[in-house]
């Protein structure tokens, strides 16, 4: 484990630092969206284009770390493993499991257990803070589902595993658009 931190912590906070950004970036769309309009369907735009720009950015820094993983194997310093990006984006969403569990538990006993109550309504008030991005998706369709929290981890772990794939293979998602032309 402590050989893997070394060659991957630099990727995890990279992602870390994207979620901040994302997050606050996606609170922001949400406030300037509900201030707006009272339109229903405005802050669930406002959640794809925060989402949106979370993704994109998952998935350059794992394509970066992909293609040089891809040096590093085809170098004879490093062995190939696919689903290294799955487990960069793992490790990197552990706040976001912890805050999931905390939410599924303590939601169960908040009416009747004071405690469990202080504990549910702390961890969601950090969660949606945390994952700012997806705020305007749960305060509008989803506000008392727990299991929302643990869905916001899935394009996360989706994009690093996507992204990590196509950097390892030298793959690009739009391919020939952005490669500039070489002049005759």
């Amino acid at each position: 484990m402590k050989a893997f931190w070394a060659d991957n912590g630099k990727t995890i906070g990279k992602t870390l630092l994207n979620q901040f950004g994302s997050a606050f970036l996606g609170i922001m769309l949400f406030m300037a969206s509900t201030a707006l309009s009272q339109v229903v369907w405005l802050p669930f735009v406002a959640t794809i284009i925060a989402t949106g720009f979370y993704v994109y950015l998952i998935y350059n820094v794992m394509w970066d770390k992909g293609g040089q993983d891809r040096i590093k194997v085809d170098g004879g310093r490093g062995e190939k493993n696919l689903l290294k990006g799955l487990w960069i984006s793992l490790i990197a969403n552990i706040p976001n499991i912890i805050l999931a569990i905390l939410i599924t538990v303590s939601n169960f006993n908040k009416s009747t257990d004071m405690v469990a109550g202080t504990v549910y309504t702390i961890s969601k008030g950090i969660a949606i803070v945390w994952e700012g991005m997806y705020t305007g998706a749960v305060m509008v369709y989803s506000p008392h589902n727990p299991i929302i929290f643990w869905l916001m981890i899935i394009p996360a772990l989706v994009a690093s595993t996507f992204g990590y794939i196509m950097g390892y293979n030298n793959k690009r998602i739009f391919g020939k658009l952005f490669v500039k032309k070489e002049k005759n």
